[in-house]
């Protein structure tokens, strides 16, 4: 998702690989973070800003059938292939636009609710869109808000090359937006004029044990992401080999007997 021309586009790009990618991230995420505590009712309306290819709207969807849903996005690309997917899940009826989301194109208090997944973290200058989002929520309307902590991914055993990886890791998130957004949610919120605002860390930690699978499934969905962003490491300076040393070594815990992944989230609500 980009918010403006003038910067850095999204950094995953918008190939059908990386949209694929998209959707089988928000059914990975479905249960452990999109969908719990959401406040829907039948014969609501949410906008998805940053809807991407329509992942998180895809489960939104099938867990809120009686939702009327919306998205925008400034890649036309996204959109169609959001366009695509939702069809696919017999939803043909999403009002899906190409535009900016610090200028809506709905009316004030078009929407009960707003979503943002992984959105916050993309964009340079997220205040001027949060106050626009509060604009198109009706009063008492809830926005919620999904951003990871770059620096909270934690391995045992430790290894100094996955250390460098991750500092490569948020050296070029940062460049390409805020690798700090969750910290920053609450302040956010409440300087954009929403009310009864929270903001809390969501904990996930993986450890290897017999006849459990998730500590690889966690390693292999991060260094999914992780791995295409590699020569863009190297342009930056980092040591190629050493990136590939520390993507090997994140594969390689699940089978270390006292292997263990923890990475932090930060969700954050407010009411307009």
């Amino acid at each position: 998702m980009r918010d403006a021309a003038d910067e850095p586009a999204y950094l995953h790009g918008y190939t059908p690989a990386e949209q694929r990618r998209l959707v089988e991230q928000a059914e990975y995420w479905r249960d452990l973070l999109i969908l719990p505590d959401l406040p829907y009712r039948p014969g609501e309306r949410l906008l998805d800003v940053g809807c991407g290819a329509g992942a998180v709207l895809g489960v939104l969807a099938a867990a809120h059938p009686g939702l009327a849903l919306a998205g925008i996005d400034r890649e036309p690309a996204q959109v169609e292939a959001a366009r695509r997917h939702l069809a696919s899940l017999g939803r043909d009826d999403v009002d899906l636009r190409v535009g900016d989301a610090a200028a809506l194109p709905w009316p004030d208090r078009s929407f009960d609710h707003a979503y943002l997944m992984w959105f916050v973290e993309h964009v340079p200058r997220i205040e001027p869109i949060l106050r626009e989002i509060r604009r198109a929520i009706r009063p008492g309307g809830t926005i919620t808000v999904n951003e990871t902590e770059y620096e909270s991914y934690h391995v045992w055993p430790e290894h100094e090359d996955w250390e460098y990886l991750e500092a490569a890791m948020f050296r070029h998130f940062q460049a390409h937006g805020q690798a700090h957004a969750g910290r920053r949610l609450g302040p956010l919120l409440v300087e954009a004029g929403f009310r009864e605002v929270s903001s809390r860390l969501v904990g996930f930690h993986f450890f290897a044990r017999p006849g459990c699978d998730e500590l690889r499934r966690h390693t292999h969905y991060t260094a999914d992401y992780v791995a295409p962003a590699i020569p863009a490491f190297v342009a930056l300076g980092y040591d190629e080999s050493r990136l590939r040393r520390g993507l090997d070594h994140l594969l390689s815990i699940h089978a270390d007997p006292h292997g263990a992944f923890t990475q932090m989230v930060y969700r954050a609500r407010g009411t307009a």
